[in-house]
């Protein structure tokens, strides 16, 4: 297979090296943003995780005339009531924009105020959009137990709720290595790759 370039429409440096992560074996150069040197401000105002995501990947596509790829993520959380859900709005709530430390306050005393085990489910939409044409996807992950006892450590990779998230084994997502966080959810994580692979080498099939 030849090398591809995909500009990934996105400006989270976490993101970023989570793609260049999946796809490290494969010969795809991964673009950013930053790397182009354009941004554009996209009213992501979609019902659903794939229309946002395609609301970006059009409108980075139809400046750059490249393979474009982006997505969207959405939340939910069992125990909660319907309107307490963030479904597309994780970190705004009341039509406030959260910090990362207000995030992991605010879903930590959501957990807290569960009667049950508190778990949660990340679904994302993709869109990629090449000459060939308009690919999208949903991938729901694996769940996760959602803490009301915040780790210790508030490192994360981008995702502050990473810091209230444990595995089946009781560690926190955040103190997972890059190794581990993909062996976590491999079923998800190959939906994935397959996704963008498979339609990537469509441009570099003839």
């Amino acid at each position: 297979m030849k090398e591809t370039t995909l500009f990934y429409a996105t400006n989270n440096k976490n993101k970023l090296h989570n793609m260049r992560y999946r796809l490290k074996d494969y010969p795809i150069k991964i673009l950013s943003p930053n790397e182009v040197g354009i941004h554009l401000e996209i009213d992501e105002n979609g019902n659903t995780a794939i229309e946002n995501a395609l609301l970006k990947a059009t409108a980075y596509y139809e400046v750059l005339n490249m393979p474009t790829i982006a997505g969207d993520s959405g939340l939910y959380i069992e125990g909660i009531s319907a309107e307490k859900q963030p479904g597309l709005y994780v970190r705004r709530v009341a039509g406030k924009v959260l910090t990362d430390d207000e995030m992991i306050d605010y879903y930590a005393n959501l957990a807290k105020s569960t009667t049950n085990d508190c778990f949660i489910h990340y679904f994302t939409g993709i869109a990629l959009i090449t000459s060939k044409g308009t690919f999208t996807k949903e991938i729901k992950d694996s769940p996760l137990k959602l803490s009301s006892i915040p780790n210790s450590n508030r490192k994360h990779r981008g995702n502050p709720l990473d810091v209230i998230s444990l595995i089946e084994d009781g560690r926190y997502f955040n103190d997972l290595t890059d190794e581990e966080r993909v062996s976590l959810d491999q079923k998800g994580e190959q939906e994935f790759v397959d996704f963008i692979v498979s339609n990537v080498m469509k441009l570099v099939s003839n």
